[in-house]
């Protein structure tokens, strides 16, 4: 059993029991593969580099509540081919930081994200380590004394699997290997530069960590099984897609849910029920608007759409001039024809290379030009 499985079999539901403090590796709300694998992979390095002595358990938590984890087909794909599966799993709705940081016995390593959202703003005192690689917020906090390590590649997997070849190679096994080198495939479309989203580094680690592996992967096959384990919606509801891979923006009194969703968006709003779905959504998460980012990916060709959702006309127009100009018009928006849902705006985006990542940041400007 590689040791990578065998540290998660561990990671239990009586963990938090058996240490008088944690050291969580959290990633974030999304918990797409990245972040999965990102806080589990780096939690195991952590974890290893611990001298025996220390009364403290390091832990990955996914950060969603456990209800929602088949949501995330991908992800419970990947981690049950290696031999991760749900009841070795730690979610954020099993584990109390709140209270665990009242009595002074949280540490928390941030993944794929280094801004707790304002839910969790009273955690930040614990943070320890910072490992991201979506670019720096300008008001991001300071960690203070710790390791802040944000560089902008195209998987944070390529970064955690760098701090493993640095500070402990003897962990990656073919198994740990192969959790690294898929989610880093899948992240860059298969290392295609069309997508923009590969970076040199990319590229360098998933050969080192393809190396590893016997026989060596074929990137192709790998991406193509995780492309259709992430695009298999068939049985999801319109509410359920909508939470399978969501980021929430505030300010300005306002709740901004940025749903990704891996398929065109004229085939979701066909299964919102004229837009009943996405009205009940609205008011089910407390959200003012709803921003959805359709996506879909082929080896060869990646294809993005982008719709705001908002019963508010004037607020709805606000976020969509946001989008559409923002950054001298960066998204590259054109107006989508589709049967139309009442309240929504949609576009067909030319910046296939833009992803949420880069659409995030127009929108938290756009709040925070609210509150000034």
């Amino acid at each position: 059993m590689s040791a990578v499985v065998e540290y998660m079999n561990a990671v239990n539901k009586s963990l938090s029991a058996r240490w008088p403090a944690l050291h969580v590796v959290l990633g974030n709300e999304s918990c797409d593969l990245d972040s999965a694998v990102s806080a589990i992979v780096y939690a195991f390095l952590l974890h290893s580099l611990q001298n025996g002595e220390e009364a403290i358990g390091v832990v990955p938590v996914l950060n969603i509540p456990v209800a929602d984890y088949p949501l995330k087909s991908e992800v419970t794909h990947w981690l049950q081919r290696h031999g991760i599966y749900q009841n070795s799993l730690l979610f954020r709705d099993e584990v109390n930081l709140g209270r665990l940081q009242e009595g002074g016995s949280l540490r928390m390593t941030l993944v794929d994200h280094h801004v707790l959202p304002p839910a969790d703003a009273r955690l930040q005192a614990a943070v320890v380590g910072v490992l991201d690689h979506r670019p720096l917020e300008p008001n991001a906090p300071a960690c203070e004394g710790g390791s802040v390590i944000v560089e902008q590649v195209g998987s944070c997997c390529t970064l955690v699997a760098e701090q493993v070849l640095s500070r402990n190679p003897a962990l990656l096994d073919p198994v740990t290997a192969s959790l690294l080198y898929g989610t880093i495939i899948l992240d860059t479309v298969n290392l295609n530069p069309a997508a923009k989203r590969v970076t040199p580094k990319d590229v360098e680690v998933s050969t080192q960590l393809a190396r590893l592996m016997s026989p060596p992967p074929s990137s192709v096959e790998v991406f193509q099984e995780l492309s259709q384990a992430k695009a298999n919606v068939s049985g999801l509801t319109c509410d359920q897609l909508l939470r399978k891979d969501v980021k929430v923006a505030t300010g300005g009194g306002l709740r901004v849910g940025v749903a990704s969703v891996p398929l065109r968006l004229t085939e979701l709003l066909a299964r919102s029920e004229g837009g009943r779905s996405l009205t009940e959504h609205l008011a089910t998460r407390s959200y003012s608007l709803l921003v959805l980012l359709g996506f879909t990916t082929t080896q060869e060709t990646v294809t993005r759409d982008l719709a705001v959702f908002c019963p508010d006309a004037s607020l709805r127009d606000q976020v969509v001039s946001q989008l559409v100009e923002g950054q001298g018009g960066v998204l590259q928006l054109a107006p989508l024809e589709y049967e139309g849902v009442e309240g929504c705006a949609a576009f067909r985006q030319g910046n296939v290379g833009a992803s949420r990542k880069m659409v995030m940041p127009l929108l938290k400007a756009w709040l925070t030009a609210r509150t000034s």
